[in-house]
């Protein structure tokens, strides 16, 4: 039973306070939830005689009234807000708490496909029902565990963002067998490679970009014969249990003293690394650090730094130096400096991980060029080359929320929960131990800030991943009293407030709901019949020479397309990125390939030559028009569509249609 001690974090606020936290939050939500659904009344205008939009903005409105004159109400014996301190007891009690937690959610499921459906898809009016509905379940976790108002209300809010994480996550997990996405299906085939030998008859180079995330999605081919829909389901399964295993490590390292501070920040910890989200590859890096890193035993920790960076290293360039970044934060937070009580004896570990790391991160590098078999290394720094999109650090069609307003709504609760817990409290930390853990925290911010404006990236806060861990590691230490201090006083800090915890609560709650889609359905029956069609057209252009599979090429790789031999050129991803980074040794040699119809047929997406203004992605989408389907269609014509798919196969033109109007070359 959840029944509440003293905790880390303040999860025994009075009645007054915890209702007027919960009314202030509920009317704000209203608010925006009330401009949102005006916006979408004008954009169709019919809906203001439905009565969806009359109950809709009547609640919203009875939502504000209601909330207004019970917080501006004066009663100082409280006898209201008391009264709602119900505490049932008989034999119903387990019964009616249990239907409250459960009901509560096909009631959200049926108001944002149902009700809302397509004409409020907006996010407030959701996210204040799911507000409200975390109030209901949180009445049935009451009666279940008599536990208080905060911690059952804490408690539903991270039960419903984990509910809707965990559905984000295994929605993709189906058996359409063509991409869901322009590349979702490329990342199985890519994980294949390290089996290529067995699977296609051929060694094949491994991946540039994201070795290790590869080696993961590899461990499902080491059983033969598993279909598409369980590597989907083994991603699904990297995501969560991963970032559950991350959680697991925070929670062993800081040892709450009791459960409810675990079981508040095992919850938001999870939730919070999803808001990038933080990938899965990455999270082993900060497992290996959270398990390993210890100021009390040197060489184990310099084991565990050289290991994590070692895998960064083979993971991306910009994640070289967080594992030393991490390690030196824990550093920061666990060593008072008046142990060592010297500036060069305090700063000799970081200064030792750090250079230790980096040059563990660059031979980690070194060392999966040499064992991935390409020729053409170009590819594992084309990323340098390519160009840097300003707007999108602000709200535009790729990021409606923007890089820098998403990572400021992440951050504030944060920044307002180290305010609250250190205002007149600074000197408990010497200074340089707060400017080491500034300084980390600015180089990773300002690290995530560059990455998120080069081309192709920007749709979303994962550029962003290492500033949100090392940010979530500070938060963690704070909440849970863990925070080592120049004095032996452990309680030299302010507990955590009632508001500020519900804010840390609702911003990843919020990012988990805004992943909440339609279930995915497809039409079963088109879809074989196009698979059938795509295989028989494929095999037999396969007996006249090369099948290029530009998209869709793991249709080769779980054998959906048999007898059809590989080709490993030009992938989609790196297609795409040799595109938007003008890598123009690698396209030269695409055109000419081309231009000599080496392929007998290629397998991609329709291609268009129109130049876009406005849209998703939109300067990617004109390069990819303009250095590839351009000399595409010049050179090939499509023979064959699959309208369910959008795919088409394309054969030589006998006469090559090369518009230089359109695009020069």
């Amino acid at each position: 039973m959840l029944i509440d001690k003293k905790t880390e974090i303040d999860m025994n606020p009075s009645s007054k306070r915890f209702w007027q936290t919960f009314l202030a939050l509920a009317m704000t939500l209203a608010i925006f939830a009330i401009y949102q659904t005006e916006q979408q009344t004008q954009a169709l205008l019919k809906i203001r005689s439905r009565y969806k939009w009359v109950v809709v903005m009547g609640i919203f409105a009875i939502n504000l009234i209601a909330g207004a004159y019970l917080l501006l109400r004066r009663d100082k014996s409280n006898p209201f807000w008391e009264r709602l301190e119900f505490n049932p007891s008989g034999i119903f009690r387990r019964i009616v708490g249990f239907i409250l937690l459960v009901v509560a959610f096909p009631i959200l499921w049926y108001v944002k496909f149902t009700f809302f459906g397509y004409a409020l898809p907006k996010f407030f009016p959701l996210l204040w029902v799911m507000f409200w509905i975390s109030l209901v379940q949180a009445a049935g976790l009451r009666m279940l565990t008599r536990s208080s108002w905060a911690t059952s209300f804490a408690c539903a809010l991270l039960l419903n963002g984990i509910v809707f994480q965990s559905y984000a996550a295994f929605q993709p997990v189906t058996d359409y067998p063509f991409s869901l996405g322009w590349s979702e299906a490329s990342r199985y085939y890519y994980g294949s490679l390290l089996f290529s030998k067995s699977i296609y008859g051929v060694q094949l180079p491994l991946s540039i970009w994201h070795a290790t995330r590869y080696f993961l999605l590899s461990i499902p081919f080491l059983i033969k014969g598993l279909p598409l829909w369980a590597d989907r389901l083994w991603q699904a399964i990297l995501w969560l249990g991963l970032t559950a295993a991350t959680s697991w490590a925070l929670i062993r390292r800081l040892r709450p003293e009791d459960r409810i501070t675990k079981l508040i920040l095992s919850g938001w910890f999870f939730l919070f690394l999803f808001q990038g989200a933080v990938y899965y590859h990455l999270q082993i890096c900060v497992i290996i650090i959270l398990l390993g890193v210890s100021v009390r035993h040197p060489w184990r920790s310099l084991i565990a730094i050289v290991a994590a960076s070692f895998w960064a290293g083979m993971s991306r360039l910009n994640w070289y130096p967080v594992p030393a970044i991490l390690a030196i934060t824990l550093y920061l937070l666990e060593e008072p400096f008046s142990r060592e009580n010297s500036f060069w004896r305090y700063v000799s570990k970081p200064v030792l991980w750090a250079t230790l790391g980096l040059i563990t991160a660059l031979l980690g590098q070194a060392f999966y060029i040499a064992i991935s078999g390409n020729a053409d290394i170009s590819g594992f720094i084309s990323s340098l080359h390519s160009p840097l999109l300003w707007y999108r650090w602000f709200p535009s069609d790729t990021n409606p929320l923007g890089v820098i307003p998403g990572i400021l709504i992440v951050s504030f609760p944060i920044f307002a929960l180290l305010f609250w817990t250190l205002r007149g409290r600074l000197n408990n930390l010497h200074f340089l131990r707060w400017l080491g853990l500034a300084a980390l925290l600015l180089v990773l911010f300002g690290e995530g800030l560059v990455v998120s404006i080069k081309i192709g990236g920007g749709g979303d806060l994962h550029n962003m991943d290492a500033y949100i861990v090392m940010l979530a590691l500070i938060a963690a230490y704070f909440v849970s009293g863990r925070v080592e201090t120049e004095s032996v006083d452990r309680s030299a800090f302010e507990a955590v407030t009632w508001p500020i915890l519900v804010a840390m609560l609702i911003v990843p709650v919020a990012f988990s709901l805004s992943r909440v889609l339609p279930p995915i359905y497809y039409d079963r029956v088109q879809a074989e019949k196009d698979l059938s069609t795509l295989k028989e057209t494929v095999q037999g252009y396969s007996k006249s020479g090369e099948v290029l599979f530009i998209y869709e090429r793991h249709l080769l790789t779980f054998g959906m397309i048999p007898n059809v031999p590989i080709v490993q050129e030009y992938e989609v991803i790196p297609l795409m990125e040799m595109a938007i980074s003008d890598n123009q040794p690698y396209l030269d040699k695409f055109y000419q390939d081309l231009h000599n119809h080496r392929f007998a047929a290629i397998v991609a997406r329709k291609q268009n030559l129109a130049v876009a203004t406005s849209g998703d992605f939109v300067e990617e989408g004109n390069l990819w028009n303009q250095r590839v389907a351009y000399h595409l269609l010049c050179e090939y014509q499509p023979v064959v569509t699959l309208d369910s798919s959008n795919i088409q196969v394309f054969v030589p033109r006998d006469v090559p249609e090369c518009y230089a109007r359109l695009f020069s070359q």
